[in-house]
């Protein structure tokens, strides 16, 4: 199976991880990708140098329409659902986070219930919680997050939809992914963040403590794992972890930055404590790496490219930090 003359939709299709799925489904060959996005995540940036393309539709709409999103679900070949109310979001709007992530999630799912579409459904590492041990997709699930809490649902109702309706979806769970195109100026995204605090001569924030472990994974590793769950007929109606193997602290990255972009001594910040923090939110990825992904940009590959984004970027919008 490829996507060559296929047809794809990308919810949350102008987000940081959704604009670089359009671009790889184009480069694949997809006859037409449609994004949708309402644009309170997404930006116009990571998509403008799509306008014009006769094989991209943008559609401004919300996956809590269910009206809008069964015509674009139907008539596509494969469906790659992106759109989500972020961790941060969720703190301050629970209820867009619910609507969202569960409800949104729904709308497509029960949109697909008679259709033949490959759905390809994006949840997080968040739903798991800590653990000591590495967390295989069986590992209990425990998140410390209303963000977590309703990916997790949203998670269940995917799984259930594929059981018990046949609806081709399988699940892909996310972890600490950085690359071009990701909020610098936000407050997720920790790469990017330090990243655009060192490169303006600012001392980057560390909150909780700086001992929380991630695995940051390169945005196109994710992507490849993404287009891969959508041609493997053995990954319908399951969820699976992918991440790369680089794991390191908090306080371990604000050191490799600064030794490495600052133009002068910088020490880091001691920030508040956030609520929910998952220390030790570290996959197993051996169920995806059966199915053939790998990972293919190293950590250090990844952060210079992305570094060289940011400085673009700023230079191209007149934004720093």
């Amino acid at each position: 199976m490829s996507f060559k003359n296929k047809t794809a939709l990308v919810t949350g299709g102008a987000g940081f991880i959704g604009s670089h799925v359009v671009d790889r489904l184009l480069q694949e060959g997809a006859e037409k990708v449609t994004i949708f996005d309402n644009f309170i995540g997404g930006q116009f940036n990571n998509i403008k140098h799509l306008i014009g393309n006769p094989r991209v539709q943008l559609i401004v709409g919300d996956v809590r329409d269910f009206d809008a999103v069964k015509p674009l679900v139907q008539e596509s070949d494969f469906i790659f659902h992106e759109a989500a109310s972020k961790l941060v979001a969720s703190l301050k709007n629970p209820r867009i986070d619910l609507g969202t992530n569960i409800i949104g999630t729904f709308n497509i799912l029960e949109a697909s219930r008679d259709s033949d579409a490959r759905i390809v459904q994006i949840s997080t590492g968040s739903v798991f919680g800590s653990s000591d041990k590495p967390m295989n997709e069986e590992h209990v699930k425990n998140p410390t997050t209303l963000y977590g809490i309703s990916k997790l649902t949203g998670e269940k109702y995917g799984l259930f939809y594929a059981k018990e309706f046949g609806v081709k979806a399988s699940v892909l769970r996310y972890f600490h992914v950085f690359g071009p195109r990701q909020d610098y100026h936000g407050e997720a995204g920790v790469i990017n963040i330090f990243l655009s605090k060192i490169l303006n001569g600012k001392a980057p924030i560390i909150n909780s403590g700086g001992e929380q472990i991630r695995c940051f994974t390169y945005v196109s590793d994710d992507v490849d794992a993404t287009l891969l769950l959508a041609q493997k007929k053995e990954a319908i109606g399951q969820a699976y972890n992918v991440a790369s193997k680089t794991r390191m602290s908090i306080n371990e990255l604000a050191k490799i930055i600064i030794d490495k972009y600052a133009d002068k001594p910088i020490t880091p910040e001691q920030g508040d404590t956030r609520q929910g923090e998952n220390l030790k939110p570290i996959p197993d990825t051996t169920k995806i790496e059966k199915l053939g992904w790998k990972e293919k940009v190293s950590f250090e590959e990844g952060l210079e490219n992305t570094k060289k984004w940011i400085e673009q970027d700023m230079k191209d919008t007149g934004n720093s930090f």
